[in-house]
């Protein structure tokens, strides 16, 4: 018995479309996996970045609404205040969370939050800034 010649076993091979669904699938899923794992990350880095806003803002808000007979406002009030809003163990030495006070007058910083401007109209200013790595 002969054998078919080659071309005509290729050209039969050529129109076999079993697993063409496979070969398409391993073609296209590592791509959508990329795609989910890609849209994964953006999300829980938006989610950081929000969390990290509304520990800021809660922060200052708590600092603008400071009141206390006894303490003033400082900035290791503002610094504790911002690691617990985001969670950061208090004792923080990383330097996640920064806080700063100072008091301007006539638009120059002086060195003491607490003192009296004898120049213009004094204007008192804090600020935090909260740090963090995005890690999956």
């Amino acid at each position: 018995m002969r054998s078919a010649p080659p071309f005509r076993r290729l050209a039969a091979l050529w129109h076999d479309r079993t697993g063409t669904s496979v070969i398409e699938m391993s073609i296209i899923l590592p791509v959508l996996v990329v795609m989910v794992c890609g849209a994964a990350d953006v999300g829980m880095a938006f989610l950081q970045q929000i969390r990290i806003q509304q520990a800021a803002a809660r922060t200052m808000e708590m600092a603008l609404a400071y009141r206390s007979p006894t303490a003033t406002l400082s900035t290791t009030i503002i610094h504790d205040e911002g690691a617990t809003g985001y969670g950061i163990p208090v004792a923080d030495t990383s330097n996640q969370v920064v806080a700063d006070m100072w008091l301007e007058g006539a638009g120059v910083r002086q060195t003491n939050y607490t003192d009296v401007c004898a120049t213009g109209s004094p204007a008192r200013f804090a600020s935090v800034a909260i740090t963090d790595n995005h890690a999956w």
